[in-house]
């Protein structure tokens, strides 16, 4: 068996090894979604390792790109993300050996860290391989009890996302003053994230002229989630017509879905400028984080095992 680097010509197989390995669930495997997430992001292309056996593609190993700003400084990431082995070949390290193998890779490619949201059955691999734990993403919950098992969707303002991109250029993250970990965000990003997703169809409230919150929507068994993924302003515009504007916009959507979600962090660190988002407190209800450290200096590596550096939005840690 031979793990190598993979190439474009491997797509096709990776995607039926995805299929076969791990079927359809949720998240529906094909090529474009391939492309779009780990050959079109503006971070960069994604180290892909595959295993291969006799000419077959048995095992592969794609890390997402992500670039996230701490301090003035730029930290090149990896989010450990899309893994399968071929079931005939399951229980041969195989996991293990692209795994450590990336890590290789990512230090001499000059990659500062990895992080990824494993489940409970797959964290313990993690942990043994050098993960540290961060803990469970905080949630802020705005619950709708008049919306329960409600399923129809609430009309949306205009769409317009040509006219958006003219605002996109100045718009920034409210958190960006602060010295939190965040997305380094630009047009391109904004775009492929949210307009050109192949997997959720995204929606946005903007006045167009100073804010845009994005959102989708998540049928549950109890009714909608309106899951905030997020929310730039223009620093020199968004004042307090924005701010109503903005809370009027928010509360025709939310009011139609039984559950309103946002991250945590980010609600905390910009709580004046998101709107109502109800009385619950914050919680750490979300998915577990887990870091491996690459190249950072340990000082900078143990600030960043802690949640109080983080001011990730949804968007930033949302699984696609």
């Amino acid at each position: 068996m031979q793990i190598r680097k993979g190439t474009e010509a491997d797509i096709p197989a990776i995607v039926e090894l995805l299929k076969s390995s791990l079927g359809e669930g949720m998240i529906q495997k094909s090529e474009r979604l391939w492309n779009w997430k780990h050959v079109k992001n503006p971070h960069g292309a994604s180290p892909v390792l595959v295993a291969e056996a006799d000419g077959q593609v048995v095992g592969v190993r794609a890390f997402l790109r992500w670039q996230w700003q701490y301090k003035g400084q730029v930290l090149q990431a990896i989010r450990a993300v899309d893994t399968a082995t071929h079931p005939d070949f399951q229980g041969k390290g195989i996991f293990k050996k692209l795994t450590l193998q990336g890590l290789e890779d990512a230090k001499a490619a000059g990659i500062d860290l990895v992080y990824n949201t494993p489940n409970e059955s797959s964290k313990p691999g993690y942990l043994k391989m050098g993960w540290i734990e961060m803990g469970r993403m905080a949630l802020k919950l705005k619950v709708n009890p008049f919306a329960y098992k409600q399923h129809t969707l609430p009309a949306l303002p205009e769409q317009d996302w040509n006219k958006l991109s003219h605002l996109l250029t100045r718009l920034s993250n409210p958190i960006t003053k602060a010295d939190q970990v965040q997305t380094l965000i630009s047009t391109n990003y904004i775009q492929w994230r949210y307009q050109d997703n192949p997997l959720f169809d995204y929606y946005f409230l903007s006045d167009y002229q100073s804010y845009v919150l994005f959102f989708r929507f998540k049928p549950h068994s109890f009714g909608q989630e309106m899951r905030v993924v997020d929310l730039f302003i223009d620093d020199q515009q968004f004042d307090s017509d924005a701010k109503k504007s903005l809370a009027n916009s928010f509360r025709k959507i939310s009011k139609a879905c039984f559950l309103t979600s946002a991250s945590g962090r980010h609600f905390q660190l910009v709580n004046s400028v998101y709107p109502g988002m109800g009385l619950l407190p914050v919680m750490d209800k979300g998915p577990i984080v887990t870091l491996r450290n690459v190249s950072l200096p340990e000082k900078v590596f143990a600030e960043l095992s802690e949640q109080e550096s983080w001011g990730y939005a949804l968007g930033d840690m949302e699984l696609f």
